[in-house]
C-alpha cells in the first residue's frame, strides 16, 4: 500500500504546483496586497485599522499593486509575517502563495495521519488536499491555509495528550485569522484547562510580537467594528446569508419576500438553533471526551455557518470534519452517499457558482453541503455516546 500512498502524495503535490504557478503568473491575489499594505503602514507607525480608501491607494502606489480588496481587519501577526517579503521585487507575493500551498499540503498530511488504515489515509489526503476552498484561498492570496494548518496540528496534539502545546498553536491560529473558533470554544466547553492556558499564551505571544514590531498602532484592531453580515452576495456561505438570499430581493436570483428585518431575525434564529443543537449533541459540558477530532469538527462547522461574516474560502476549516468522517472505518452505503453528496455540493459551488445565478436554491449549495457534514458527524457522535 506504500506505492498507492506515495502516488496520492505526488498527485496532490502536482495539483498544488500547477495552482501556485497559475496564481503567480496571472497575479490573481487581491487579498495578499492588503496584507502587504498593512505591513507597510504598520512598519511606518501608521494606524492601518483606521485607514481610508485614500490611504490604501497611497500604499498601493508605493508598493506597486493595482488590484486589492481592503480593508485589513486582522491582528498584526499576519502583517508581521508578510513584512520581510516587502524587500522582494514582487513584494513577497510568490513566496506567500507558495507558503500557503505548503500549508494546505501539510494540513492534508497531518489530518491523513488520523487514520491507521492506509486506504483511509489516501481518502483523507485526497479529500482534504483537493478541497476547493484551499484553491480559492490561493487564488485570492488569503491566509486561510496557514490558519487551518495551525488548527489541524493543535487538534492532533491535544488528542495525543499535549494539550498545552496544542492550545498554544490554537491561540496562534486564532490570531492569524479566527477560523478555529469552533475548536477553541470546544476546549472551553470541555474545560480543557491546559489547552485553554496554552491558547491564552499563544494569543499573548502573538500580540506581544505585534507590539514589539509595530508599537501601539498594532493594537488598533481591538477597536474595529466588524461587519455583521456578508449580505446576499453568494460567496457569503452561512446561515444568515442563506436567510438574506431567501427573504430579500437581490440580483442573484428570486426570493420569497423582501423583508430585510425578517431575514436578519430568521438568519440569527437559524444560527442560534444550530449552535444549540451542537451543544445538545456534544452533551454535558465540563467533560473532556477522547473523540476530540469529531467533536471539534462538529463545532467548527457550527461556528462557521453561524457566523454572518463567513465566506466560501473560509471553508478550509471544513478539512477537519471531513477528515474525521473519512477516518471512520464503518458507515452504511446511505452514509457514504450523504458524505459524497455533501462534499460534492461544497466542491460544485466552488467551481460553478456563477452559473447558478438566477437559481437561489443552488446559490446555497456550499452551506447545505456543510450542514450535511454536520448532520453526519452529529449522528455518529450521538450513536457512539449512546452505546
Amino acid at each position: 500500500m506504500r506505492t498507492p500512498e506515495a502516488l496520492s502524495q505526488v498527485l496532490v503535490l502536482s495539483v498544488y504546483l500547477l495552482a501556485v504557478a497559475a496564481v503567480i503568473l496571472l497575479r490573481t491575489p487581491i487579498d495578499y496586497p492588503v496584507y502587504a499594505m498593512a505591513a507597510y503602514g504598520l512598519s511606518r507607525g501608521e494606524d492601518v485599522y483606521s485607514w481610508t480608501e485614500g490611504d490604501y491607494a497611497r500604499a498601493a502606489e508605493a508598493l506597486g499593486f493595482s488590484r486589492y480588496a481592503p480593508p485589513y481587519r486582522y491582528p498584526p501577526l499576519a502583517a508581521l509575517l508578510v513584512l520581510p517579503g516587502l524587500l522582494f521585487p514582487d513584494r513577497g507575493m510568490g513566496m506567500w502563495i507558495a507558503a500557503q500551498a505548503l500549508c494546505a499540503l501539510l494540513t492534508a498530511e497531518v489530518l491523513a495521519r488520523m487514520a491507521q488504515d492506509p486506504v483511509r489515509r489516501i481518502l483523507i489526503r485526497l479529500g482534504v488536499g483537493l478541497l476547493p476552498p484551499f484553491f480559492v484561498s490561493l487564488y485570492a492570496g488569503q491566509i486561510n491555509p496557514m490558519a487551518t494548518l495551525g488548527m489541524a496540528l493543535a487538534v492532533r496534539w491535544i488528542v495525543r495528550g499535549r494539550e498545552g502545546w496544542g492550545g498554544l498553536l490554537l491561540g496562534l491560529s486564532l490570531t492569524l485569522k479566527p477560523l478555529a473558533l469552533g475548536p477553541a470554544a470546544l476546549c472551553l466547553y470541555e474545560r480543557r484547562r491546559k489547552a485553554l492556558a496554552g491558547m491564552a499564551l499563544g494569543v499573548a505571544l502573538s500580540l506581544a510580537a505585534g507590539l514589539l514590531a509595530f508599537g501601539p498602532p498594532a493594537m488598533g484592531f481591538l477597536h474595529l467594528r466588524l461587519p455583521t453580515s456578508g449580505g446576499v452576495y453568494p460567496p457569503a456561505q452561512n446561515l444568515p446569508g442563506l436567510a438574506a438570499r431567501w427573504w430579500t430581493h437581490h440580483p442573484y436570483g428570486f426570493s420569497l419576500a423582501d423583508d430585510p428585518q425578517a431575514a436578519r431575525w430568521i438568519g440569527w434564529g437559524l444560527a442560534g438553533a444550530l449552535l444549540l443543537l451542537t451543544g445538545i449533541v456534544l452533551g454535558r459540558p465540563g467533560k473532556a471526551h477522547p473523540a476530540l477530532a469529531r467533536r471539534a469538527g462538529l463545532a467548527a462547522i457550527a461556528f462557521l455557518l453561524a457566523n454572518p461574516g463567513t465566506w466560501y474560502h473560509h471553508g478550509t476549516i471544513l478539512s477537519l470534519p471531513l477528515a474525521a468522517l473519512l477516518a471512520q472505518p464503518e458507515r452504511s452505503p446511505m452514509g457514504w452517499g450523504m458524505l459524497g453528496a455533501s462534499v460534492g455540493a461544497i466542491a460544485l459551488w466552488g467551481v460553478a457558482w456563477h452559473a447558478f445565478v438566477g437559481w437561489t436554491p443552488l446559490l446555497d449549495l456550499a452551506t447545505l453541503g456543510s450542514l450535511g457534514l454536520w448532520a453526519l458527524l452529529a449522528w455518529e457522535i450521538r450513536k457512539e455516546t449512546s452505546r
